[in-house]
């Protein structure tokens, strides 16, 4: 089945997504900073060459309750994941959630160049492109966070603008969690009042995995009142 194009779907940021080929082509960059976001067991089963795994440094910090970690957690683990203000950081997952939120929580802390592997490892693999068993390392670097506060709803945040006008919270689960019917860890089942739902994988093609072209998308998320006028508040 034909792939289009990142650069034909009609996407505002195009540079979010990184294709497949284009990485194969440039495993080698000196800049090039690939982080694999799947578990420890599915890394070291085989993972895309030069790759390290995010989990084994800890993962992105979390305070107890779940808000974001400090600047100073993180500038620890971008120091060991390599990561410098030059990097050019891509993230993959098989695809899943996990490759998302890295990339947002790396865009958070200020990494200015960051995208996701657009159809994960399940589309390289399908492509015979090289993996290997052999874990991956970077030399360790220097970062200083640079907040990007306007991406982040925190707690506070979220607990003041819940139900004001212009404002969505979109969760992302799955069905049965959005619905209660399976908890998935979570204290409390269920969901945030008032918000819309629209499992994160709708936004994939379900045969190639990559991600849906902009018409699509904008037809989709429009169809949950989720539109760039609003303030989206995902989770």
């Amino acid at each position: 089945m034909p792939i289009t194009p990142v650069s034909e779907r009609g996407y505002v940021n195009p540079g979010l997504l990184v294709e497949s080929d284009w990485l194969a082509e440039h495993l080698a960059d000196p800049d090039l900073r690939l982080i694999d976001t799947r578990s420890a067991e599915l890394y070291a089963a085989g993972h895309i060459p030069g790759a390290v795994n995010l989990g084994a440094y800890g993962g992105i910090p979390r305070t107890p309750d779940g808000e974001m970690g400090t600047p100073e957690a993180f500038e620890e683990l971008a120091g060991h994941l390599g990561i410098s203000s030059d990097s050019n950081v891509v993230a993959y997952d098989a695809p899943g959630a996990m490759m998302g939120m890295a990339a947002w929580a790396f865009a958070y802390f200020g990494v200015k160049s960051v995208g996701v592997l657009d159809g994960g490892f399940e589309k390289w693999t399908s492509e015979k492109k090289p993996t290997t068993t052999e874990p991956g390392t970077y030399p360790e670097s220097s970062f200083k966070s640079n907040l990007a506060e306007e991406v982040y709803c925190s707690l506070d945040h979220a607990k003041a603008v819940v139900g004001s006008p212009g404002t969505v919270f979109w969760d992302v689960r799955s069905k049965e969690e959005h619905e209660g019917t399976e908890a998935r860890n979570n204290p409390r089942p269920g969901h945030v009042a008032g918000a819309v739902h629209l499992d994160w994988t709708e936004l994939l093609d379900p045969i190639t995995k990559t991600f849906l072209p902009g018409d699509e998308l904008r037809s989709l998320l429009g169809s949950r009142g989720i539109s760039p006028e609003s303030e989206i508040n995902c989770y």
